[in-house]
């Protein structure tokens, strides 16, 4: 039979070779597309991610010593994470208020987001703001090696969380120790009442017994000495009481105490005199407990400066984070780290070392002078020439010295301040002229793709080809090409980066133009009336695609626009649809879910739930495990039982064999898709999203009432615009699961207490694991309802179409992607660009999910196992 099948083959190849020929060719030309398209969609995604994410840390710019006579030879640092200056000033402890109002001077640290713990003591301890490649690396790793004050200490000692210390003790010069305790003690259940003060305690415990060893001894005339105190105490207790709480104010009295007691014993152990100390903050915190956007409340810190070298009249001056770096260094003697972006504070020194303020300055405007020459560098700008920015800043350079060399202190001090000013906007020019440079090479690759797939997708090939223009751009192109290449090689630039992006850019549009004079777009004639509303429409829920990205109500009006296309094509449409569409409208409108939980909202989804279930339900086993199910999801989700440790993860992890246990048939499998994940995202939940999960699955389950079957038809030209249309209608309600109840800022700025029946120990991935798994439950919903509403011969045309609406979606949105702002901005302006490109893929993943979710019936299973184990027998 085999052999019979094969000869077949062959005689229809000899007989016919054109034909297979030409389907060979066809199939290799399928490939050739798909594969091209990957590698597109990874250059892309990589190419905006390189170019807003790229880590600004240069490493080999040179040090800049630091002059001599510093005013301590030791510094303490004591950061409180997360006290915010407003609690912190209206109910200032008695020790730090008496330092501010007559040991030292104080202000205002003004931070930068992300307001979060990791850039926040990078910014303080390096003077470098948030290295944005960290993104893809947590809050637990380096993603680069950093200069920072430890560094460039003689030796550091440091204790706190076990979150913050490695990040300064890896990659040190092994002159860095620190010490932290068990991160199991992280915990942010707010039923631990004050346990949290042993964050602390064991702080102040571990520098007294250090205190105490030989270690200390041995460095007890020691200069350039730093030791951290890094205090968590606060920021626990605010996001599990909330930062007006008697708790927070509480624990900020106790580190007061402590810290008095510090100074008392450092002082009687190292002498008067001879040691400086600086208390801030690396955060502030919002009045409901979270933190890392850019809310006053957040970033604005205490930063209280005495001791050694420091004026004691209880002066103010507000100051940028970063500029505590160079601060601690100049205190110190120490060089300023080298990728360090603050300038000096010089205000708060003692007038007693004023010529050593004036020189330390100069070291630091020397410092900021090294990063705007490497990262001229780096940008290819000029490359080989000297840029005027630069020349100024020399010419400057040069006069403060001649000031210096005068004896006119102060007058070189006030033309330091103007130089530092200006080689901050130099080095802000210098990151964004290569920044604009990349995006432009990715804009032209991205159009030169889009053209080749719309081609591919209503195109059809030319029947009089231009053999000899095809040549001509053939050539053209390629010298373009060889010529951008050997131009890099020539020059003195040694960033690779430029000459890759700028080649991928040429090859795209180089296909392009050969795909325009090769194939041409062909529409076969349709009903008018029908063809405007399909184009139209399409036209018109992609603007609102656009404009939801960033606009949660825009949504609201796309939903609606479905109804009333489905209305202008004369089709009848269900009073229970129009109702469940007018009810997802509302939910856009909505304030975005908060991080606080809202239980009586939650308990009516529940009830609803239950009584969609009784309705709809007809098996009396199913009905009594689904109420279980959900009597047991409401206890554990008003903590009248503890389910973190063994009961949430069941219902979580028993999710597919309830859903398994409905029979195949769509609309029942359907029921018991919503039912099966409505307990894990109840538990998930704060607010609404149940009640939007009902909804949703209310009106999917009309669209498949009413939308028939789609099957295979002939020519995939003519149906272009339906195609179209109807990979608009799933990116919209793809999307609207995304956004619906604002539950995508979660990914980028979580609060523990969304997974807290679940883990309550702090655990990013983890957390962030089970908030990916919540967002992507009505996601699964959707993808159910696709593979009932699509055929298998039909899948292709649609993903086709969803792939060509993505890339058009992405295009404007890469231009979105920024490395500044709070983890909120940064994640979502990385989301909306990561769900536009990767909407196909996603799509298609869907489908992947439901076909197991829809199909596989555990009962038909156990029918089909038993007559094997009786042949057996």
């Amino acid at each position: 039979m085999f052999m019979r099948k094969f000869l077949d083959t062959t005689d229809r190849e000899l007989f016919y070779p054109k034909k297979y020929k030409k389907r060979w060719l066809d199939t290799s030309n399928n490939y050739l597309f798909s594969l091209w398209g990957f590698i597109m969609h990874l250059i892309l995604l990589w190419g905006v991610l390189d170019v807003n994410f790229h880590s600004p840390i240069i490493k080999e710019l040179p040090v800049v010593p630091a002059p001599r006579g510093a005013p301590a030879k030791r510094l303490l640092l004591f950061v409180a994470d997360g006290l915010r200056f407003h609690t912190f000033i209206n109910k200032s402890p008695p020790y730090l208020r008496d330092v501010m109002e007559n040991k030292g001077v104080w202000g205002i640290s003004h931070t930068r987001v992300p307001t979060e713990s990791r850039p926040g003591h990078v910014a303080i301890i390096a003077g470098l703001y948030e290295d944005p490649s960290a993104i893809f690396k947590g809050w637990q790793e380096n993603p680069v090696d950093f200069d920072s004050v430890f560094n460039q200490s003689h030796t550091t000692w440091a204790w706190g969380s076990p979150d913050i210390i490695p990040m300064f003790t890896k990659g040190s010069k092994q002159n860095v120790h620190g010490k932290s305790y068990p991160s199991s003690w992280q915990d942010f259940d707010a039923n631990l009442n004050n346990q949290t003060t042993r964050l602390d305690s064991w702080v102040f415990n571990a520098y007294l017994e250090w205190l105490q060893s030989s270690t200390a001894e041995a460095v007890r005339n020691q200069d350039k000495i730093i030791l951290f105190f890094h205090l968590l105490g606060c920021d626990t207790l605010g996001h599990a009481k909330k930062p007006y709480s008697r708790e927070y104010v509480e624990n900020m009295n106790y580190v007061d105490e402590k810290i008095k007691e510090t100074v008392n014993l450092t002082e009687h152990f190292f002498g008067k005199g001879t040691t400086a100390y600086v208390f801030t903050a690396d955060h502030g915190m919002t009045d409901w407990g979270s933190h890392g956007s850019g809310l006053p409340s957040e970033t604005e810190t205490p930063l209280i400066v005495w001791g050694a070298g420091i004026k004691s009249s209880g002066f103010r001056r507000d100051v940028e984070q970063a500029s505590i770096a160079p601060l601690m260094a100049s205190l110190i003697g120490i060089p300023v780290p080298i990728n360090n972006e603050g300038a000096l504070p010089w205000q708060y020194f003692d007038t007693d070392y004023q010529e050593y303020v004036g020189h330390s300055l100069l070291s630091n405007i020397k410092q900021l002078m090294h990063q705007v020459t490497g990262n001229r560098a780096i940008s290819c700008k000029d490359s080989g020439n000297i840029d005027w920015r630069e020349i100024q800043l020399n010419a400057k350079i040069s006069q403060i010295e001649q000031h210096f060399n005068k004896g006119n202190v102060m007058e070189g001090i006030r033309e330091g301040d103007e130089a530092i000013s200006f080689s901050k906007e130099a080095l802000l020019y210098f990151r964004q002229y290569q920044r604009t440079r990349f995006l432009i090479y990715l804009s032209i690759m991205w159009l030169g793709w889009i053209v080749v797939l719309f081609l591919k997708i209503a195109g059809i090939k030319r029947r009089n080809l231009q053999i000899p223009l095809l040549r001509f751009i053939n050539f053209g192109f390629a010298s373009l090409l060889i010529i951008t290449l050997v131009g890099h090689l020539v020059s003195d630039c040694s960033n690779w980066r430029l000459p890759c992006y700028a080649s991928f850019a040429i090859i795209s549009v180089w296909l392009a133009v050969a795909a325009i004079i090769v194939w041409t777009p062909v529409f076969v004639k349709r009903n008018s009336k029908k063809l405007f509303i399909d184009i139209g429409g399409t036209l018109f829920l992609l603007v609102i695609l656009f404009v939801g990205l960033t606009y949660r109500f825009a949504l609201s009006i796309g939903i609606l626009s479905t109804i009333l296309i489905r209305r202008a094509k004369s089709k009848s449409v269900p009073t229970l649809m129009i109702w469940t569409s007018i009810a997802l409208c509302v939910f856009p409108l909505l304030p975005v879910v908060e991080p606080y939980p809202r239980v009586y909202i939650v308990i009516i989804g529940v009830c609803i739930a239950m009584s969609v279930m009784i309705v709809n339900e007809t098996s009396l086993s199913r009905r009594i495990m689904e109420i279980l199910r959900l009597i047991v999801t409401s206890l554990v989700y008003t903590e009248f039982i503890d389910g973190k440790h063994w009961i949430s993860w069941i219902i979580l992890l028993t999710t597919p064999l309830c859903i398994w246990c409905y029979p195949a048939e769509t609309q029942r499998r359907t029921l018991g898709v919503m039912l099966g994940f409505f307990c894990p995202l109840t538990l998930l939940s704060a607010s609404y999203e149940p009640l939007f999960f009902l909804t949703l699955t209310v009106n999917l389950f009309c669209w498949l009432r009413v939308a028939p079957i789609t099957s295979k038809s002939s020519g995939d030209t003519q149906k272009i615009t339906k195609d179209l249309f109807k990979a608009a209608f799933f990116m919209l309600y793809i999307l609207l699961c995304f956004f619906g109840t604002g539950n995508m800022a979660s990914i980028s700025s979580f609060d523990p207490s969304w997974t807290r029946h679940f883990v309550t120990v702090f655990s990013p991935f983890l957390m962030t694991s089970l908030i990916l798994f919540k967002l992507s439950i009505p996601l699964i919903l959707v993808g159910c309802a696709s593979y009932a509403l699509e055929s298998e011969e039909y899948k292709k045309p649609i993903s086709l179409a969803i792939l060509f609406l993505g890339d058009c979606l992405s295009l404007p949105l890469m231009y979105c992607v920024t490395p500044y702002g709070s983890w909120l901005d940064i994640g979502s302006a990385i989301s909306k660009f990561i769900i536009a490109i990767s909407l196909p893929c996603l799509f298609v993943l869907l489908r992947c999910l439901s076909r197991p979710l829809m199909s596989l019936y555990l009962e038909r299973f156990w029918i089909n196992l038993l007559p094997q184990k009786s042949h057996i027998v």
